[in-house]
């Protein structure tokens, strides 16, 4: 298994170097030409229409269509995307000057007030958006290709809730009073590399088709297909049978089940890339019952067996985690204490929280049983298998989980928009590990994401110190002392730690790797080859 390595992400620490930017290290080409004439990418993703709240046509928006103002390169260093360049004095008033050419996929010009209008429309519309730009206190365009966005404080940092933008054309959603439900192929109108043609949803596949008047020149493949699979297997026997380039999912990598059996394929090659958010945690709403008490969620992380975990669900890469949550190979990382599979340790907790064995075997409190539901989406098998392994480790120390299990779109109202959840399993991104003030701050916030919906004043202050700061150093001070902090309260277990296992077909060379998407990115549009043409 070839390994790619990534240049870890400093911007995590070297916060100074995000008040200036330039992005025209990629060049206008011309005169492309590719010995790829169509590819076909297979996918698990639940595509339901193209409307901008389609939670998996927007992370193919962010690939093909639509752009935002900065984007990290290979090396993890941010970039201009539609922005040429940008600068700020104070990291509170940020001036971003747009590249020239850009045009929209219907032939309007792109504009300032594009960028403007983008970002006050999806505050508006979109709860996560809300959270990502809350610091947002106005934005103004002085001439057709300067932004300048000012936030209540200064946010050293705000490039990087800036990476997932993705910029709308004006004179398209002005009009749109319910963006979700508008499935007008105009609402796959964006600026990027690649311009939407349809979605067959008979057939399953979304098409793209290159965009001649790109700025930088059409990229070199003139066609992407996107094919929809209902489940893995059939994904992977079409990989296995050349019906499709590479399997996707995002910030995913591929079933150590099924990458066991395409090792054995030559015509299939298997990069193992490195990942930097948590593949699967075990997340609490500290604010519900029961699973408020830190003891509680200490002892509920003594139960769990990681080294079965690994060896289950990531043997191949996979190695058990700490309590720190953050992932090792992250900057600013620090040891915290290894989280250990001890069970009587974990009832020893339990007795001491005042949680006592019954006849039912279930424990009890003040009358009231040691009992939680667990909220998994329906659409993701190895979570199912997970919650059932959670059941078992965590009857055998006299707690009683129940799994719920919904749909994705069920599930995103529960946890964004309700948060009505006890706990939940869940992967975090590595973009999610880098936002808000980093280290997985945005998933626990409850001012943000806010998943876990942790608001102690310990943390609070911890976090508006990470966000404000502007020595790299004091930085690493505050997210060290947060490390700390999730390993003692565990606001969130991770189960384990792994990379990316991205196979594709052996032929093809030239994969370029986002820390956003992986292989699928803009670099990789104009580099791809063919070996055997």
């Amino acid at each position: 298994m070839r390994k790619i390595t990534l240049v870890a992400l400093s911007l995590l620490l070297a916060v100074t170097s995000l008040f200036t930017g330039c992005g025209s290290n990629k060049q206008p080409v011309s005169g492309n030409s590719s010995n790829i004439p169509s590819l076909t990418i297979g996918t698990t993703m639940k595509v339901e229409g193209i409307n901008i709240e389609d939670y998996y046509f927007g992370i193919l928006r962010g690939i093909f269509t639509h752009k935002g103002l900065v984007k990290l390169d290979e090396n993890s260093n941010f970039t201009g995307d539609m922005a040429k360049s940008w600068s700020t004095a104070d990291g509170q008033i940020w001036t971003f000057l747009l590249q020239d050419g850009l045009t929209w996929h219907d032939g309007t010009k792109v504009t300032a007030a594009d960028v403007k209008f983008a970002l006050e429309y999806n505050m508006k519309h979109s709860v996560e958006y809300r959270s990502h730009f809350s610091l947002i206190k106005s934005i103004s365009t002085p001439d057709e290709k300067t932004v300048v966005i000012t936030l209540s404080k200064p946010n050293p940092r705000f490039l990087v809730n800036l990476l997932v933008l993705r910029t709308l054309p004006q004179h398209i959603f002005s009009a749109v009073d319910n963006p979700a439900t508008y499935n007008d192929p105009k609402a796959a109108i964006g600026c990027g590399p690649y311009v939407f043609e349809k979605l067959d949803t008979k057939a399953g596949i979304i098409t793209f088709r290159a965009n001649t008047t790109y700025f930088r020149g059409p990229p070199p493949i003139p066609e992407i297909k996107v094919r929809l699979f209902k489940n893995p297997d059939a994904l992977y026997m079409a990989l296995q049978n050349g019906e499709i380039a590479l399997p996707y999912t995002y910030s995913a990598g591929t079933d150590p089940i099924y990458a066991a059996n395409l090792a054995k394929n030559p015509q299939i090659k298997l990069t193992n890339i490195p990942n930097l958010g948590v593949s699967k945690a075990l997340i609490f709403n500290v604010t519900k019952p029961v699973v408020n008490d830190p003891q509680v969620r200490t002892a509920l992380s003594y139960a769990i067996d990681y080294n079965e975990l690994v060896r289950l669900f990531a043997p191949t890469s996979g190695i058990a985690p700490t309590a720190g949550l953050v992932p090792r190979g992250t900057p600013g990382f620090v040891e915290t204490r290894p989280l250990e599979f001890n069970p009587e340790h974990a009832k020893r907790l339990l007795e001491q929280a005042g949680y006592h064995l019954t006849d039912s075997n279930i424990r009890e409190k003040n009358g009231q049983p040691l009992t939680f539901e667990l909220l998994i989406r329906s659409d993701i098998p190895e979570n199912i298998r997970l919650a059932e392994l959670l059941q078992k480790y965590f009857n055998n120390i006299g707690a009683k989980l129940t799994p719920k299990t919904v749909d994705i779109t069920l599930f995103q109202t529960i946890i964004d928009k309700d948060r009505s959840h006890t706990s939940m399993l869940s992967r975090t991104t590595p973009w999610g590990m880098m936002m808000w003030a980093g280290m997985g701050t945005g998933y626990m916030d409850a001012r943000n994401i806010g998943w876990a919906m942790v608001s102690d004043a310990k943390f609070i202050d911890l976090i508006d110190n990470m966000n404000s700061t502007l020595e790299p150093e004091a930085y690493k001070i505050h997210s060290a002392a947060l490390q700390q902090y999730y390993a003692e309260n565990l606001p969130a277990i991770p189960l384990y730690w792994d990379s990316f296992i991205q196979p594709h077909n052996a032929a093809l060379t030239g994969w370029k790797i986002s820390p956003m998407y992986g292989v699928l990115n803009e670099e990789t549009w104009y580099n791809l080859k063919n070996s055997t043409r």
